[in-house]
């Protein structure tokens, strides 16, 4: 995020605050920060905007105690797989005067670390805003405003509907690809195909970053795996007993609407 705000708003200053001083120094490095701190001396009251991007355990310890390091007008958001437990705690811990609105940018790699950043990981993805019910607006449009610094285009949500698309469209691939490629590990990889290594990509995510968006969304993903076992059995009957070109037909009518961008 920092290599892509600078590139496309080179006047903005930004500071990095973590807790690996290493990492930060790499950072600037890079020209992703211009200046960093240690996070247990960080001082927020000079910021107009804080992005907290880290795991999403780590966010809602951040959120506990954020709050009076701000100045009023700040407006904090956060890039967090799931976004119920992160806003419903910002909404509460938050003094007036600071907003709070969630975000994901649905954009990544398998891989982590600021030395596997790039610039445009978010040109022409999607990233979702989730305001508190009856937000001002000016403080939406500045934040939208930044994601269109980003390349991305912006799509509000409540928390709920957040969590419930992306355990179908995020976790729930993510399990599929951890169980194919534990389901195939004993076979020849040597003969496997693009397919195979497009299906098993996911599965080189690390479980550290993958532990608290499933805790923190578990019960929609559960609903979620529920009924895609319920398709593969429905599958499976169907390969026992008639033709599965229905099956396919529809699959397809689905994926022509994610190359077109999902349009209806």
């Amino acid at each position: 995020m920092g290599l892509a705000i600078k590139r496309s708003l080179p006047r903005v200053r930004l500071l990095g605050i973590g807790r690996n001083s290493q990492r930060l120094k790499l950072a600037r490095e890079m020209g992703a920060i211009d200046d960093w701190q240690i996070e247990s001396d960080a001082d927020f009251r000079e910021c107009d905007l804080v992005v907290l991007a880290t795991p999403v355990e780590h966010i809602l310890s951040i959120l506990r105690t954020l709050g009076s390091r701000l100045r009023p007008g700040t407006i904090v958001t956060d890039v967090g797989s799931t976004k119920r437990r992160i806003c419903s705690q910002a909404w509460d811990h938050f003094p007036p005067g600071v907003t709070f609105i969630g975000g994901h940018p649905v954009a990544g790699k398998e891989v982590t670390g600021v030395e596997n950043c790039i610039a445009d990981l978010f040109v022409g993805a999607p990233y979702v805003l989730c305001p508190k019910p009856a937000a001002a607006s000016d403080d939406l449009d500045r934040l939208g405003r930044m994601v269109s610094g980003l390349g991305a285009f912006s799509w509000i949500m409540s928390p709920e509907k957040h969590d419930r698309t992306l355990a179908v469209l995020s976790h729930l691939p993510q399990l599929l690809s951890t169980a194919l490629a534990n389901l195939s590990g004993e076979e020849k990889l040597e003969i496997a195909g693009s397919g195979f290594r497009d299906m098993t990509r996911l599965a080189g995510s690390s479980f550290s970053v993958w532990r608290s968006i499933l805790e923190t969304n578990q019960d929609m993903v559960d609903q979620a795996l529920g009924e895609f076992i319920e398709a593969l059995e429905r599958i499976r009957i169907a390969l026992r007993t008639e033709d599965l070109s229905t099956e396919f037909a529809r699959a397809s009518e689905v994926y022509s609407r994610l190359k077109s961008g999902g349009r209806q």
